[in-house]
């Protein structure tokens, strides 16, 4: 359609969207067909496994995936140089057959029929370790839930806002949602809705001028001073929403930090600062992007180390079988064993990909703990544009082994990793949603079916989505669709490849990097000391991990304008106006939600192939 940008979050609007359409059937049928409507919990199910595979259709996994796969047949050329740098150390087992690339993207000929038998060995193969991912994170999932919810009681904005919107379904009799009654969420829907609905009459009539208060934030950005990077005052009422139901240090120290990066680049770039050995100096971004990772595995290392206490009771409870100390949903020791199975998987998927047992070993453990992280914090603070630096520990493995001695395979290996073909890149696949799906269904009936949910959900998305992409390409040729990741987004996995086999600048460990890392977990354990030491300490050191990757950087104005109008309403009603307030902002989102639903069905049958951008970055 090239409309709205449906994937671009970790809690997308391709599940929002079906959820809130079910939300206002479920209204009319509980009104007039009361016993065909739906109860809360049947509604957060369509939530949870829609949310479970948002981030895969589209120029999301699928997308990435297909591109990437298809690249180096369709676009090596003499020039790029790709066939004589990388073509014969490519595992050859995770790609398709050449022979069905050409059509893939020029289209089949008449009557001819999709080449299924050329996907199948990578489709097994990627699938596989999708599976480990997705398993990784339902088992971890499952170990830290209770010391998530109970000791650290953590907020869970993304789970609070659709129980509070369901909760009326699950009354006996026809009564209406209390939301829907309530004239402050009619206010707060009303914003979003009179903006977006505006916009889309002028679809139809171009004189009619657009209101861009919910532009992207290439359209509202300032630069202060000269070589400083911009800041967007990007407004996202999704994001405003969510995050309103966090807790006012997490809000303060995502807006903080990255408002304060922008000084320290612009500062660095005006002083010619950079960080490394001769012949491989790092500038201004790639220096904060050290600082931002090495505060990253720190704040996992440190919310690991705070949870020992719960971690021994799952031990025991593994090893002695105890059930009444188990998890509600699989026991722990179940956990443990599964957590095992997949990491080992993983890793040696990873190591016959090209990187060998060793670097395959320290990605997962990279990879591991920035998913983790990435899930605790998204539960503590519902900033769902939480993409981590170095998401598979690329940059950190070849910071830490350099280069110079690594093989062709191993490089390969490196950037098929760390590129969108694995299950998703940075779009972190199942592993964040899942504290939330539980937290959602906790004490609910029929809960032995919440992990079987999940397993169905992924299973039927991700292979419906990966035969549609397939179809789609064959039939209407791939460059017809004109998509980033099958034009841009793929080449420059492989651009990037061929730069670092056939460059002259391998790079070999480098100390000053590594003490930037370093300095960047210090301060991650002052902050976190300073928390814990201090009660009235007002930041938390997770925007110091965070402060310059692409959600914070975009989205770090509307974390600003959550925290100072839930600071405003504390100082001046105190909690009763702040839960008095709640509606205006469940009827935000709520409204930006149907009114995007809305703008893509109308690109849909009135500009298919010629939407108009409503949301995204």
């Amino acid at each position: 359609m090239h409309s709205a940008a449906l994937v671009m979050s970790n809690l997308p609007m391709s599940a929002l969207i079906p959820f809130v359409f079910w939300l206002f059937l479920n209204v009319i049928l509980k009104r007039f067909l009361p016993r065909f409507a739906l109860s809360g919990t049947e509604l957060l199910v369509i939530l949870g496994m829609g949310w479970m595979v948002g981030t895969v259709p589209a120029i999301g996994w699928t997308g990435y995936w297909t591109g990437i796969m298809t690249a180096p047949e369709y676009y090596a050329s003499p020039e790029n140089g790709w066939r004589d740098a990388f073509f014969d150390v490519l595992p050859k087992h995770l790609f398709p057959d050449p022979a069905v690339v050409p059509s893939f993207y020029s289209g089949l000929p008449p009557d001819a029929g999709i080449p299924w038998s050329g996907w199948v060995s990578p489709l097994f193969w990627w699938g596989m370790v999708a599976l480990a991912i997705v398993g990784m994170g339902m088992f971890t999932t499952v170990i830290f839930q209770k010391q998530w919810t109970d000791n650290e009681r953590l907020t869970f904005p993304l789970a609070t806002i659709p129980l509070e919107l369901t909760k009326s379904f699950d009354l006996p009799g026809s009564h209406l949602p209390d939301w829907f009654r309530n004239p402050t969420f009619w206010v707060g829907f009303a914003i979003p809705a009179f903006v977006i609905g505006w916009n889309i009459t002028g679809y139809f009539n171009e004189a009619i001028p657009r209101i861009d208060i919910f532009a992207g934030y290439g359209a509202k950005q300032v630069t202060f001073f000269r070589q400083f990077p911009p800041y967007a005052f990007r407004i996202l009422p999704s994001l405003v929403a969510f995050t309103y139901f966090c807790n006012l240090d997490i809000l303060l120290s995502f807006w903080l930090f990255g408002f304060l990066s922008i000084f320290k680049i612009g500062m660095m770039n005006r002083l010619g600062i950079t960080v490394g050995l001769a012949g491989q100096p790092a500038k201004a971004p790639a220096i904060l992007g050290y600082e931002s990772h090495g505060a990253l595995i720190a704040l996992a290392v440190w919310s690991i180390w705070v949870s020992r206490g719960h971690l021994k009771q799952v031990w025991r409870a593994a090893v002695s079988g105890d059930k009444q100390n188990d998890a509600p949903l699989m026991s722990y020791r179940a956990a443990l064993s599964g957590l095992v199975v997949c990491t080992a998987f993983t890793i040696g998927w990873l190591a016959t990909a090209g990187q060998g047992l060793l670097l395959a070993t320290v990605s997962v453990v990279m990879m591991f703990l920035a998913y983790f992280c990435t899930t605790k914090f998204l539960a503590a603070s519902g900033f769902a544009y939480m993409y981590p630096p170095d998401i598979n520990g690329g940059n950190f493995v070849k910071t830490m082994f350099g280069t110079l001695g690594m093989t062709r395979s191993q490089l390969t290996g490196i950037q098929l990793h760390n590129s969108g073909a694995f299950v998703g890149g940075g779009r972190i696949m199942g592993m964040t949603m899942m504290p939330h799906y539980f937290r959602m269904l906790a004490g609910r009936p029929g809960r032995n079916w919440i992990i079987p949910s999940l397993w169905i959900a992924f299973l039927a998305g991700a292979g419906a989505s990966f035969a549609y992409v397939l179809a789609l390409c064959y039939t209407e040729a791939g460059l017809n669709l004109r998509t980033y990741t099958l034009t841009r987004g793929n080449t420059i996995t492989f651009n990037s490849l061929a730069t670092a086999i056939t460059g002259a600048n391998r790079s070999v460990f480098d100390y000053q990097k590594l003490a930037v890392w370093m300095f960047g977990a210090g301060e991650v354990i002052l902050l976190s000391a300073m928390r814990s030491w201090l009660s009235w300490w007002p930041l938390h050191p997770v925007g110091l991990a965070f402060q310059r990757t692409i959600g914070v950087r975009v989205f770090g104005f509307s974390a600003f304008l959550a925290w100072l109008i839930k600071l405003i309403v504390l100082r001046i009603g105190g909690i009763s106006f702040y839960r008095r307030s709640q509606p205006l902002f469940l009827g935000l989102l709520v409204g930006y939600v149907a009114m995007i639903g809305i703008s893509s069905v109308v690109d849909a049958v009135w500009f298919p192939g010629e939407g108009h951008w409503v949301h995204g970055w």
